[in-house]
């Protein structure tokens, strides 16, 4: 029996596919077809396949992201679609292209890896961690409250014509936010709309003709999961009108419960406040994260870190932030942040920690740290708390 490890070769994306719909059964074949025929950053390197005398029977896939971090952006490595066919389980075959895949991204500069499961011990022990982020929740109210406002008006979105205008919309909303995904109108219409079903549950906003914002939402059972927002600033107050139009959907489909994967901005709070009795926070952890390039990964942040000292002001000092996989050290004088390779001084931190201060899902007095008054100063100033989103529809 010859076994082989290695990228797939473009004479056999059907045998993958078939593989991924035989694992997935309740998937369906379509929903991985843009994978590899409409992600306009597939590389074929970056499916990982295991090759048994000839018969691909385990295969997993790297998508190729870039994700804001302030004016910046980091080259992220979402893994996807891990399946191991069930005749040839139990052979180690999957663990070891996840740790293929862990040789392959620093090749394609990449600088941190994140995937979604449910089955979190496997990933921890090639060194994923979990993020959790916050999603809100609430029994959906009997008596909604009534949009007063004339203002705007609705419609369902037709994405052969609207993708051109909601990505203003997308890019002013999420200017500067953490985890966001730098799209372009192709990768939206060859990735995104085609595997989440976008245009049927894509309410636009409009006034005056042209767009104010959107939402995107799915009705599924007694549940109904807003998944995506964006505004334009001149237009918050849009956010409440699209949030009770889904809701009252929602109720009229029997719809009980509301979640949402929308960022806590208070325009968004205020409105889930007025359609569901009270609002639940809850932080799953199927979100994971793994740093894969410490090094690129600090350079390219440090643009970011020097706006923001610009305006925090941090004390003179140095912090060296000490993880599994790599230090990422920060010296400051007069405002002015540089990175630094060795310090005497090492603050111990898990990867979860790391990830946590890196894209403002917590500040540092949320977390236990190890630090000197001097060096708290300096993270508190550097990594403020912000509302990352990794938007649904972007998804792995």
């Amino acid at each position: 029996m010859h076994e082989d490890f290695r990228a797939i070769q473009p004479h056999e994306f059907e045998d993958c596919l078939d593989l991924w719909s035989t694992v997935f059964v309740h998937t369906g074949r379509d929903y991985f077809v843009p994978y590899l025929h409409g992600d306009p950053c597939y590389n074929p390197e970056l499916t990982r396949v295991c090759v048994v005398d000839g018969k691909i029977v385990s295969a997993l896939q790297i998508c190729r992201r870039e994700v804001r971090i302030g004016n910046n952006a980091l080259t992220m490595g979402g893994i996807a679609n891990v399946a191991t066919h069930p005749e040839y389980r139990g052979r180690g075959y999957a663990s070891q292209l996840l740790l293929d895949s862990l040789m392959i991204m620093p090749t394609h500069s990449i600088d941190f890896s994140m995937l979604f499961t449910g089955i979190q011990p496997f990933y921890e022990r090639a060194g994923w961690c979990s993020l959790p982020m916050k999603r809100f929740t609430g029994e959906l109210r009997q008596d909604l409250p009534t949009e007063e406002s004339t203002h705007y008006s609705f419609r369902t979105a037709d994405w052969k014509y609207d993708v051109v205008k909601l990505l203003p919309v997308y890019e002013e909303f999420n200017q500067q936010r953490p985890l966001t995904v730098v799209r372009t109108v192709d990768y939206w219409k060859g990735y995104s709309v085609p595997r989440f079903g976008a245009p049927k549950s894509t309410i636009i906003a409009e006034t005056n003709g042209c767009v104010a914002g959107y939402l995107y939402f799915q009705l599924d059972g007694e549940n109904c999961w807003l998944h995506e927002i964006g505004f334009l600033r001149s237009e918050a107050e849009c956010a409440r009108a699209l949030i009770l139009n889904a809701a009252a959907q929602a109720s009229t489909a029997g719809v009980r419960r509301l979640w949402s994967n929308l960022p806590s901005e208070s325009v968004i709070m205020d409105a889930l406040h007025s359609v569901v009795t009270s609002v639940e926070v809850r932080e799953p952890a199927h979100m994971m994260c793994r740093v894969i390039n410490m090094d690129s990964l600090k350079h390219k942040v440090l643009p970011e870190l020097n706006d923001r000292a610009s305006v925090t002001r941090p004390p003179t000092g140095i912090v060296n932030l000490d993880t599994d996989y790599g230090n990422f050290g920060l010296k400051v004088k007069r405002g002015h942040v540089c990175t630094v390779e060795t310090s005497e001084s090492r603050t111990k931190m898990a990867q979860s920690e790391f990830f946590s201060l890196l894209f403002g899902v917590k500040n540092v007095r949320e977390l236990s740290l190890n630090m000197t008054t001097s060096e708290t100063a300096i993270v508190d100033a550097l990594f403020p708390e912000q509302r990352p989103v990794y938007w649904q529809p972007d998804h792995f």
